[in-house]
């Protein structure tokens, strides 16, 4: 056991730079950091499924910008992925295909297929209006045309064997009664009533020739229709083997592209009256927009195009959506109806991301409804799919054009915070086995040469990258002492290095008429910052000094101790003195812990003062029975008390009120006690400490206020400026200590056995006065 009363030089902290921003070059690393290193090690040197990457940690630690600098390292040793095309699927327009190219083909094969469709704008009608084949047409014509007057003449002939003459019109083949050579007319046929029975005997006996007439001359329109379009067909044929013929060659290597080139060939000819109509109707742009968006049908969608990469794509999809992710499809009114085709297709960054990486914040993916489930088929299934919106097909009349899956081959890599992932591993029972690699990024590192030496050279970076002004030497140093302490500890430092730049920008605005960015306008940046956010620690302060908040910071108490609790506003957290009180008397009740009695106290705060009465039982109890009836309570407290931060000060206030023997009030107390008597480390020391020296120099320092800290939270003490100067003047004092007995030493001035000599003798008196009548009462 031993009592250390620190001085200011045990209780700097920090490291003095002698070289300012200007003189160092700038660098991006991420110092303590090689269990995130590791992880991304494994992830970039393993392709099997469900190595993707969960990084962890607070916001502006580094986790989006160390992700992205070493998926863009990896992907430059790795291939451009292909291009991604969607096609026409002629047998389903509604499932649309995708080729895929070699990076900087896809670009070439839609402008080759493009040019194509448009010479076959001019050489198509050329070909159909050219001499060969409207002799070409006549020649079948006249053919066709012979082979029919042969087939007439022989109908005639047949005909009137049966007295029937042939009246060839435009409405079809009649046949009409002889008399000679002439033809009857119809109403002479029903006024003569022998006549007409011969007519009407004559078709009777004729009407089955007759249809074999009409068929055998049907049969040759229909040759005619037949080579005639077979005509139309060859010509069509040639002219698009012609045109096609220019670059279809150097797509033959590759998969699908030959078969859809056949099949795109065969349809163009089957629509060559689209090309004709183009032609005919030029000046009419109504009609040639029309036209335009059928020819789209035979066009070729670039959905990505990685011609201009120089790897792997790295994709960082800041604002996830359906849209943003799974791509778009852009329809257009038709009728009432939003319709859309292969054409109206974008590509989004899952297709972009293949063959390389995708990153995305998890947060922004989980805040839209759907998402997260959509996204994650996507890794379980290796295939991405262009769903709707599941609410777009429910609010619109729409033709849902589907296209076919696309192969997904990439790698996840999730940005969020350590709380989502326990959520998601816990919760999402796909989650673990999606994301195998935890990249966790440790906010708090220890401070060793590497982070002395390149801390420097992160800020240049920085400041280069926000165009702020350069640190001097001074300023980089107060800088690099505001990182230690937000990390709590004087041998780590805190690289949450948003937090830093904050600061540098604030201090910038009150370095405007100076070069650089001294430790002044540093300090004055984070006192502002403060003060800010202080305006409750000071209107309780003011409560204090106005005495509406009892503490006393002089003299002597019995029973009565000043402990300290931090209360923490999230953005801000600050220490404030609490007392704390002890009544004892004799009786059986033990420790009554008032808090406790009205629900005002946790658990931990509970536990706490159980432990009391084991310390109490070990002390005490052994060679005397303990008859102890004894309240605690933290005076003008009306909300929860959390921790056993106190339970030291508590421990004392109860032995002082039952030995009677006063605690000094300028002295403060923190820490945790376990049965054994040992002082433990606790959390919030320095505001602690800070806030009880604040509250004495409202009321007055006279040089013998201080307060009493475990010594095993040394480390933990990074004092203000302000308290060290007090500390070096003596005007206020830090005492480190590791027993309940060096407090007792502390608060009382004497010698911790004679103190517990007199609480056992009080005990004692205690246990005579409850002792049962006729029971020798204990000594």
């Amino acid at each position: 056991m031993a009592i250390v009363r620190l001085s200011k030089e045990d209780l700097l902290y920090g490291y003095t730079y002698t070289l300012s921003t200007e003189d160092v070059e700038p660098g991006e690393f991420f110092p303590g950091q090689e269990r995130v290193e590791s992880a991304f090690e494994l992830a970039l040197n393993t392709e099997l499924e469900g190595y993707n990457v969960y990084v962890s940690g607070p916001e502006s630690v580094g986790r989006t910008t160390y992700t992205l600098s070493r998926l863009r390292e990896a992907a430059k040793s790795k291939g451009k992925p292909e291009d991604i095309c969607c096609v026409n699927n002629f047998d389903n327009p509604l499932r649309p295909k995708y080729l895929l190219l070699p990076a900087g083909l896809g670009k070439a094969f839609v402008q080759d297929v493009d040019r194509a469709i448009e010479a076959l704008k001019e050489e198509i009608p050329k070909a159909f209006e050219s001499k060969e084949y409207e002799e070409e047409v006549a020649r079948i014509t006249k053919s066709v045309e012979s082979k029919k007057e042969q087939v007439a003449q022989r109908l005639i002939e047949e005909a009137q064997k049966h007295g029937l003459g042939v009246v060839f019109t435009p409405a079809g083949i009649r046949l009409l009664p002889l008399s000679g050579r002439r033809l009857v007319p119809e109403e002479e046929i029903y006024s003569n009533p022998r006549l007409q029975e011969s007519y009407e005997r004559g078709l009777s006996e004729f009407e089955e020739s007759f249809r074999d007439f009409i068929r055998e001359l049907r049969e040759l329109d229909h040759t005619l229709s037949d080579q005639i379009l077979n005509l139309r067909n060859r010509v069509a044929s040639y002219v698009i083997e012609k045109s096609f013929s220019r670059f279809e060659q150097k797509y033959q290597p590759y998969d699908g592209i030959s078969e859809h080139l056949k099949r795109l060939k065969l349809e163009l000819a089957k629509n060559v009256d689209l090309f004709l109509s183009w032609h005919t109707s030029k000046g009419n742009l109504a009609f040639q927009k029309i036209l335009e968006k059928s020819l789209n049908a035979f066009r070729v969608n670039l959905l990505v195009d990685n011609s201009q990469l120089d790897g792997a794509p790295v994709i960082f999809d800041e604002f996830p959506t359906f849209q943003s992710l799974f791509g778009r499809v852009f329809y257009t009114a038709e009728m009432g109806v939003l319709y859309a085709d292969h054409m109206s297709l974008s590509a989004g960054n899952l297709h972009r991301a293949r063959g390389g990486y995708l990153v995305v914040r998890v947060n922004d993916l989980l805040k839209n409804p759907f998402l997260w489930d959509a996204f994650k088929k996507v890794i379980m299934h290796r295939k991405i799919h262009m769903p709707l919106h599941p609410l777009e097909d429910t609010i619109m009349p729409l033709v849902g054009i589907s296209p076919e899956p696309l192969p997904a081959d990439f790698k996840v890599v999730l940005v969020g915070d350590p709380y989502i992932y326990y959520l998601l591993y816990n919760f999402d029972p796909e989650f673990g086995r999606l994301f195998k690699i935890k990249a966790d990024f440790d906010p708090v590192v220890e401070i060793g040469d590497e982070l002395i030496e390149k801390f420097p050279r992160i800020i240049r970076k920085i400041i280069e990258e926000e165009g702020l002004k350069h640190l001097s030497a001074d300023a980089l140093s107060e800088l690099f002492k505001y990182g230690v302490e937000l990390s709590g500890n004087r041998k780590r430092f805190n690289v949450v290095f948003g937090h830093l730049v904050d600061v540098v920008r604030e201090a910038q605005s009150f370095a405007k008429d100076e070069d650089y960015i001294r430790s002044v306008h540093i300090k004055r940046a984070i006192e502002e910052k403060y003060f800010r956010s202080n305006l409750i620690e000071e209107k309780i302060r003011k409560a204090i000094k106005e005495g509406k908040l009892i503490l006393r910071i002089e003299g002597e108490e019995v029973g009565q101790i000043n402990g300290l609790s931090v209360v923490d506003l999230g953005d801000y957290s600050f220490g404030k003195p609490s007392r704390i009180t002890a009544s004892v008397y004799a009786g059986d009740k033990g420790v009554i812990n008032i808090e406790r009695e009205v629900e005002l106290s946790g658990p931990i705060h509970s536990k706490g003062v159980l432990i009391l009465s084991g310390y109490l039982g070990r002390k005490y109890g052994r060679d005397l029975p303990l008859h102890l009836s004894c309240t605690l309570t933290f005076e003008q407290s009306y909300d929860e008390v959390e921790g056993d931060s106190a339970s030291v000060a508590e421990l004392l206030s109860i032995l002082s009120a039952i030995s009677e023997v006063p605690l000094k009030q300028y002295i403060a107390i923190t820490g945790s006690v376990d049965q054994m008597g040992n002082v433990q480390p606790v959390g919030g020391v320095k505001e602690k400490v800070e806030g009880f020296y604040k509250v004495c120099k409202m009321m007055g320092l006279r040089g013998i206020e201080g307060v009493v800290v475990p010594r095993r939270n040394y480390d933990n003490l990074l004092l203000s400026d302000e308290v060290l100067e007090s500390i070096e003047k003596n005007q206020f004092h830090v005492y480190a200590v590791d027993h309940v007995d060096d407090v007792i030493e502390i608060l009382t001035g004497m010698r911790a056995q004679t103190f517990h000599d007199l609480v056992r003798k009080k005990l004692r008196e205690f246990a005579k006065r409850v002792a049962p009548p006729g029971r020798k009462k204990a000594l």
